[in-house]
């Protein structure tokens, strides 16, 4: 073999080696590399449900039920992890006095836009108080629905707990034309038993303010605050909570304001409730 075709041959072997190399360590790599996870996807919508029963329903500290129990419920459509809108409903018991109606039940349609950012959550929405089956005592009285619009952000400090501001606004409390405002503030902390990994504690509670100003007919309302504190316990989808309720309502101020001496005192309220969604089942 000439010298030049010596040097062609050798170069010739050479390529083919390196080729053979490249060649043995891409399909090394392509044997010990991770495979391929598929990113979760968020589910473009859900319904969420749920049923509960209470032994008095309280709503900011006065009751709705004559102080009895009450059977609640509710269901809530999802979109895009932003929208959402939904029915809740409540029995209910107003006895007629003072010129309250005594509906059959409580039914709240409401809607809004609900969305986390990291750790901080924003609710903006709005919500109507229909009471369907009112029992009007005299001619020309009026029924009771409303409105009320909403916003209510929250900051989650992990496994720790979170803190909860609720503001709530309308123009028309319970259709008499008054102008009113609720605010209050609900800090919530969960405490982790390593025994048992399957049950949620935690301890909660809430210190409001209702403000409603003077009425189409001329009455002023007495503002008021209330409180509660309580706990419960949760295992799947289902929550057992009890707390105590109160309000500084005297009993003059709170036949004024709720057409009973008895509905704004302090109690103990029990709950059992269920809730999930369509997503959680499957």
């Amino acid at each position: 073999m000439s010298g030049l075709a010596g040097v062609a041959y050798k170069a010739l072997i050479g390529v083919a080696a390196g080729a053979m190399m490249v060649g043995g360590a891409q399909a090394a790599d392509l044997a010990v590399s991770e495979p391929i996870v598929a990113a979760e996807v968020t589910p473009n919508w859900d319904i969420a449900f749920g049923v509960a029963g209470v032994t008095d329903y309280r709503f900011r500290g006065i009751t709705q039920t004559n102080n009895n129990p009450a059977i609640q419920g509710y269901a809530e459509l999802q979109l895009f992890d932003w929208v959402y809108a939904g029915v809740w409903a409540s029995s209910v018991s107003f006895p007629e006095r003072r010129g309250l109606t005594d509906p059959a039940a409580e039914v709240d349609l409401y809607a809004g836009i609900r969305h986390t950012w990291d750790a901080f959550t924003l609710d903006v929405g709005g919500l109507y108080y229909w009471y369907p089956g009112e029992h009007k005592q005299f001619p020309g009285q009026k029924e009771i629905d409303y409105w009320e619009l909403k916003a209510l952000p929250s900051y989650s400090f992990g496994d720790f707990g979170s803190i909860t501001g609720n503001i709530w606004w309308s123009s028309d409390f319970v259709n008499t034309g008054a102008e009113e405002l609720y605010l209050s503030i609900v800090p919530k902390v969960n405490i982790p038993v390593a025994s048992m990994p399957n049950l949620g504690f935690y301890i909660s509670g809430e210190v409001g303010k209702q403000w409603v100003k003077k009425t189409d007919s001329g009455f002023n309302p007495p503002d008021y605050w209330t409180w509660n504190v309580g706990g419960g316990v949760t295992y799947k989808a289902m929550t057992v909570d009890v707390r105590y309720t109160d309000t500084n309502l005297s009993k003059n101020e709170c036949y004024a304001f709720a057409g009973a001496r008895s509905w704004c005192g302090s109690t103990v309220v029990g709950k059992i409730a269920f809730d999930t969604s369509l997503n959680k089942l499957k």
